[in-house]
């Protein structure tokens, strides 16, 4: 929809100094769309807001007759609950969002499906809410001085008036090094934190509270559906989801990358317009991250118009990623932010909405790692089994671990390391860009004590314990759910579609969706082989068996082949940088010997990974953009 930015004091600094600064913060994110407001709070503070539609501010603003309450928000409004109002193109979500608060007060969020975030400045109780959608759809942060409170959409809106906000959070680093995002409410900056999904921020005076208004949750279906009424409930309930966004949004396009999740949207869409519509699709020019066949064979059977763009290697590449990092306001190992970028770009030219297929994957269960940690459960041998102890774990955990080495005893002693966990913190384990046994011989003094002293796997542990009770599956997805999607996945497709102004909504958010699939028991999540079982087959009738068969990819590219073949100078010129050497962060001769080995193809994930490397060029390029 655009962005949001306010500045609410606590000590009256007067309108010109409130609007001078909301003016460069709106400036500071122009790029999310091209319209722009503000309303003033009687020297209190400033609301602004940027926007893609002109003639309709009511999307974004709104307030009382009485200007004593007012609503800013990023996003859209798809259902109130329990209403029968059908929300269409014309409907305004801050009024919307006004009309419920007026009538529900602080419980109005719970009444609300949405994809959002929201701030509101109540003059009668002198307080201001910050608020997002239950899943985290839309980013918003947020800082407190001494004088104020100061938020926005993006990060960077904030540092552009507050410069003092740019002290990095080691704590966040070495979060950010061990997940690849930094688990929300935090930031890599030590007083940016980010408002949570399915939270309410209240400030008032001095106070502050945190109120948790939506908590995921499983529980059984009481209706005790069988398979197949499952399924049909799955497809009425997903055509429903897909029918709330696209009557706000008639002229909607959507994504396609020949997979499963955007070929099902897709469908539905054409069944319910009834009539072509674009779709737009990213590749690649090496044949084996290429699924624009895929996507065709989609196209061609739905009779889509679809836009293609081959993503391909040139020398404008490093200002590329400078460019992918300046717009997710941090670093990043998500790789598939490349092409993602070029889809937006692709779709921005033709169209302003489009509907995606993300989520799926966390919400129903379609990651690889979730099939792999399901075939060990049921086929490792009893003295792996044994292996995975608390009190076995305690121990191998103080043992001294190495890295880069193929010997006998340092293999041993990772695979014990790894074997001792749980099979749910495993996959956490398996994917760190910068693993336990890399942090202790790459890590310099300060970062390797952060390390020792704030366990990042607690984070994962911590989640896996609230649902303790819960089977293998339903661990992982909870963790992908709470964690992965909102801080890695929907901020790479939020920002890189905000990078081009382009509208982008998942109809996997709706709540009615979300509520089923927490109902729906784990064996029509994964079947066998067969992962996402029970969308899988609700949407055979309408899709191509090659759609339906095919191997899952999933927006992989050739990110490590470009890093050793066509950019070895650029991995040197950033990563041994005296710059970046002397930020104490890494070693310098640990770091040296891994990214020649890394580009003489002599690493892996115990040793660096491309993973690492290019977490590692973008925490760079984040200090070079945000922090120097």
């Amino acid at each position: 929809m655009g962005g949001i930015v306010g500045i609410i004091g606590f000590k009256g600094t007067g309108n010109m100094e409130y609007q001078k600064n909301c003016d460069l913060m709106l400036e500071t994110i122009r790029h999310r769309a091209l319209n722009k407001d503000k309303a003033f709070l009687e020297n209190i503070g400033i609301l602004g807001a940027r926007f893609h539609d002109h003639e309709c501010v009511g999307k974004v603003l709104a307030y009382t007759d009485t200007n004593e309450i007012f609503v800013c928000v990023d996003g859209s409004v798809f259902n109130i609950l329990n209403q029968e109002k059908i929300l269409g193109p014309d409907m305004l979500d801050a009024e919307i969002i006004l009309e419920w608060y007026l009538k529900k007060g602080d419980d109005f969020l719970s009444e609300i499906d949405g994809s959002f975030s929201l701030a509101i400045w109540d003059g009668k109780q002198k307080k201001l809410l910050l608020a997002k959608d239950r899943l985290g759809t839309k980013p918003l942060y947020y800082t407190r001085t001494e004088n104020a409170i100061i938020f926005a959409s993006e990060i960077k809106a904030i540092t552009a008036i507050q410069t003092s906000r740019k002290s990095v959070d080691l704590t966040s680093m070495n979060n950010f090094l061990s997940y690849g995002h930094v688990p929300n409410p935090d930031t890599l900056f030590k007083s940016i934190h980010q408002v949570q999904p399915g939270h309410v921020l209240e400030f008032k005076d001095i106070d502050t509270k945190n109120k948790q208004y939506w908590k995921l949750g499983y529980h059984k279906n009481e209706k005790f559906l069988s398979d197949s009424e499952s399924i049909e409930a799955f497809h009425e309930i997903f055509m429903t989801a897909v029918d709330r966004r696209i009557r706000r949004y008639p002229e909607a396009g959507a994504f396609l990358s020949g997979g499963l999740d955007t070929s099902g949207v897709v469908a539905i869409m054409k069944k319910l317009k009834g009539q072509s519509f674009k779709v737009f699709t990213a590749g690649f020019e090496e044949k084996a991250y290429d699924e624009t066949e895929d996507a065709r064979i989609v196209a061609n059977h739905l009779s889509l118009d679809q836009y293609l763009i081959k993503v391909k290697f040139d020398n404008d590449f490093p200002d590329l990623l400078k460019k992918i990092v300046w717009h997710h306001d941090a670093p990043f190992s998500d790789t598939s932010a490349i092409p993602s970028y070029y889809a937006a770009k692709l779709a921005k030219e033709r169209i302003n909405t489009v509907l995606t297929g993300d989520f799926p994957d966390q919400l129903i269960g379609g990651s690889g790692h979730h099939r792999f940690a399901l075939a060990r459960e049921k086929n490792d041998s009893v003295f792996k089994r044994l292996l995975r102890n608390e009190y076995l774990n305690q121990f191998v955990t103080r043992m001294k671990l190495t890295a880069g080495s193929n010997g006998i005893i340092d293999k041993t002693k990772r695979f014990l390391y790894r074997e001792t966990f749980p099979l749910e913190e495993q996959r956490i384990l398996m994917s760190m860009p910068v693993p336990p046994w890399l942090k202790c011989h790459l890590y310099d003094d300060a970062l390797l004590d952060v390390n020792y002293k704030t366990d990042p796997m607690s984070i994962a542990r911590t989640m896996y314990k609230e649902v303790k009770s819960e089977g293998l599956l339903n661990k992982l997805l909870y963790f992908d759910v709470l964690s992965y999607a909102v801080d890695d996945l929907m901020i790479k497709v939020e920002r890189m579609t905000s990078a081009h102004a382009l509208n982008a909504i998942s109809p996997f958010h709706d709540n009615d969706l979300v509520e089923f699939i927490l109902k729906v028991p784990p064996n029509l999540k994964i079947r066998g082989p067969q992962q996402k079982y029970i969308m899988r087959e609700a949407l055979r009738p309408m899709l191509p068996a090659h759609t339906l068969n095919k191997k899952k990819q999933g927006f992989a590219m050739p990110i490590g082949e470009w890093l050793v073949k066509k950019l070895s100078d650029f991995v040197r010129e950033i990563l041994l940088d005296t710059s970046t050497l002397n930020r104490g962060y890494f070693k310098k001769k640990p770091m040296t010997r891994m990214i020649e080995n890394f580009l003489s193809g002599k690493t892996d994930y115990a040793s660096g990974s491309e993973a690492t490397i290019i977490t590692l060029i973008t925490i760079e390029l984040w200090h070079r953009l945000f922090i120097d």
